[in-house]
């Protein structure tokens, strides 16, 4: 039977399905994850990264000679704190917590050893010092005209 319409009939008998059904899914979720994942990287890389550095192994190596050098020996903090500074392997044991309160005794050893022809500044530091710590020991003591820098590393048994 053919309706003035045409061949095809809006009311059939058996209803017709589609021939496909559309797939949907909530993706929401996996978004989520995959923000509080690129989060988690984030801040486990950085924290990774800035952990420890790595510095380099000494290939060469020349002796200071001990009578032409002052030395200063840094020994570490607890839980890498603050270290202690000794002064010409002296008694006396600085925090470095405030190192800008020992700046003038560091660099009066310094101009002193200089007077007595003492031109190389040696600082000896254990492994687990700070380099905030050896780097503001030796900046103060280079700021002294006539001086030469060298750093020693020892490890503590």
């Amino acid at each position: 039977m053919t309706s003035p319409q045409g061949p095809f009939d809006d009311n059939p008998l058996v209803p017709r399905r589609k021939l496909h059904d559309e797939a949907r899914f909530d993706i929401t979720a996996m978004i989520d994850l995959v923000f509080m994942m690129n989060i988690f990287f984030l801040v486990t890389t950085v924290t990774a990264a800035l952990a420890e550095i790595d510095l380099p192994a000494a290939r060469h190596c020349a002796p200071a000679d001990r009578d032409t050098s002052i030395v200063f020996t840094i020994l570490a903090g607890p839980d890498r704190g603050p270290g202690e500074l000794s002064i010409d392997e002296g008694p006396q044991g600085l925090s470095l917590a405030d190192v800008d309160a020992h700046e003038p005794k560091i660099r009066a050893a310094v101009e002193t050893a200089v007077r007595s022809n003492k031109n190389t500044v040696l600082i000896k530091a254990e492994k687990n010092v700070r380099l905030k710590d050896v780097s503001r020991v030796g900046a103060i003591a280079v700021a002294v005209p006539g001086t030469e820098l060298k750093l020693a590393v020892f490890e503590k048994e």
